[in-house]
């Protein structure tokens, strides 16, 4: 099992001239629709992939100096950070679970980098019931059981309003503790290489935007 922090490219965001690229939903097969979104990248000289074909998931470890200065001017174009810090909201994303080559678990809407703190309350939880973890909507839902994590399916019901809820996967507590501060680590690394990159191009409080833009900000 390992978690990758990912946040979500879309490339046309970024594109320089305009250009179409159709909904996944247009594409049923996943190979045809993700060979339609590498040309929109290659078209970007971006030279990563997402992490699922059916995804815009991009890793954060994938992304070069050159192409994370390019997706933080784009985001920054059209707010004054130095007067309208309270406008900027982290990077859409957040922690992807892999097993066995499968993904498991994606961040859902609404869901960002910041994300990563809901992951480390299952650690801190001491029940053996079922809890939300918030990764976005649709939910899903974990319960500890002697050293193991269960996780639901994704569900458009809270967990309140919830019954018979079924364990998807089960992870190791301790591997999903090691992988958590892998992540953790990789996501204090993103946020210094948006600080620098951010400094280079003379913006002010970019200490406090790398923050914001990272979630870190949010940080238990």
């Amino acid at each position: 099992m390992k978690l990758i922090n990912v946040i979500e490219i879309y490339p046309l965001k970024y594109s320089r001239e305009e250009s179409e690229l159709p909904d996944s939903s247009d594409f049923p097969d996943s190979d045809i629709w993700y060979t339609e979104w590498e040309k929109a990248v290659s078209r970007l000289n971006f030279n990563f992939s997402p992490i699922d074909k059916d995804t815009y998931f991009v890793n954060i470890e994938m992304i070069d100096d050159e192409n994370l200065e390019i997706i933080l001017e784009v985001n920054l174009k059209e707010i004054n950070p130095e007067e309208t810090e309270d406008m900027m909201t982290a990077f859409d994303g957040g922690i992807v679970l892999i097993e066995e080559d499968k993904t498991w678990v994606l961040p859902t809407c609404c869901g960002d980098i910041g994300n990563i703190k809901e992951w480390k309350k299952i650690l801190e939880d001491k029940t053996e019931e079922w809890n939300e973890l918030w990764i976005g909507h649709p939910w899903i839902f974990y319960k500890k059981v002697k050293g193991k994590i269960q996780l639901s399916g994704y569900s458009d019901i809270s967990i309140k309003g919830s019954k018979n809820i079924q364990t998807l996967i089960e992870v190791d507590e301790l591997k999903l503790k090691t992988e958590l501060e892998k992540a953790e680590k990789q996501q204090i690394n993103f946020k210094n290489r948006i600080s620098k990159i951010l400094e280079n191009l003379e913006i002010k409080n970019f200490d406090r935007i790398s923050e914001i833009l990272t979630g870190m900000n949010k940080a238990t």
